[in-house]
């Protein structure tokens, strides 16, 4: 059985999904960042799912987002990295899958220090990999336009399935743009945040910034590394296959704190062992068994439950 996920209604998530073979097909150029804004923004559109924050890498990706459940959450994704994959193809001229494997979805806290936490982090991305100088020089996705100065974003979605059949009509002559769509991504503060005036929380984005750009130079200084800079990282080739690195085990929960941390884990325990008892009841034909809410059953759909439906 395949790992269950956070099954948390109404939480906030960290997602990531990482590229097939580490190959750079995420690259910060103009042409790449527009086509995954348009992406995630009518994903949006379509499903509701609050975006927070987000940072593209060439390789993999970092999506904040809260989900009234793991159903709104699964849809999400099934957009996200089912167009991505399309239209990157496209863009690139190749085929077959875009992804290593299944998205991973780590819930987060509700608790401040958490969150920032992993804000802190995925700002940090190419500040830490040494790929620019500061936070603000990535020049792929990124919802730092937003988050530091309250900036609108934007993308295109173009639509294949038109374009296909108006091609098939006779003396087609394509226009430039008329298959496209601009759709803009709508942002919304960290939960911890919902209650806080834009202006003291976008300043604690701003110090966090600066304070991930003060501890990089720091390291820098005394270690002697340099920054590689976006010329370089546009250079690199799409198709090489890296390596696979070394990690730690990803984490069942992201918290600041210790006992909430462990609380969480034994919760997500639980549910874990109902719904393995709930599934090998129902395989040996107890067909109306009942599976923990916020899961899936193995058929008759997702399970919800009424207070996620109120609060949302």
């Amino acid at each position: 059985m395949r790992p269950l996920r956070c099954p948390f209604p109404l939480y906030c998530y960290e997602i990531t999904t990482r590229t097939i073979n580490r190959q750079f097909l995420m690259r910060p150029e103009e042409d790449i960042r527009t086509i995954i804004l348009g992406v995630i923004a009518r994903a949006q559109d379509l499903t509701g799912v609050r975006i927070h924050a987000f940072h593209f890498a060439s390789n993999h990706y970092h999506l904040l987002i809260t989900c009234r459940n793991t159903e709104q959450k699964s849809k999400f994704m099934r957009l996200v990295n089912g167009n991505l994959s399309k239209k990157l193809n496209h863009f690139h001229g190749r085929s077959g899958t875009m992804w290593h494997k299944r998205f991973r979805a780590i819930g987060v806290a509700p608790d401040e220090a958490s969150q920032t936490a992993r804000l802190r982090y995925i700002m940090a991305h190419g500040v830490k990999e040494d790929l620019i100088d500061k936070v603000g020089d990535w020049t792929g996705a990124t919802a730092l336009p937003w988050l530091l100065h309250g900036e609108s974003i934007y993308g295109v979605w173009t639509d294949f399935t038109a374009r296909y059949h108006a091609s098939r009509r006779k003396n087609f002559v394509e226009i430039p743009g008329e298959f496209d769509t601009v759709y803009e991504v709508r942002m919304t503060p960290l939960p911890c945040w919902s209650e806080t005036h834009a202006d003291l929380w976008r300043q604690r984005v701003r110090d966090l910034a600066a304070e991930i750009d003060e501890s990089a130079a720091t390291r820098r200084k005394e270690t002697g590394v340099g920054v590689l800079g976006i010329a370089a990282v546009l250079q690199a080739d799409v198709n090489a296959e890296r390596p696979q690195k070394r990690r730690s085990p990803a984490p069942k929960v992201h918290a600041a704190c210790p006992i909430v941390r462990r609380q969480l884990e034994q919760e997500l325990r639980a549910i874990a062992h109902a719904y393995r008892e709930a599934s090998e009841r129902f395989r040996s034909g107890e067909w109306d068994v009942e599976f923990p809410e916020g899961t899936f059953r193995p058929a008759g759909g997702f399970v919800a439950s009424d207070a996620e439906f109120a609060a949302w």
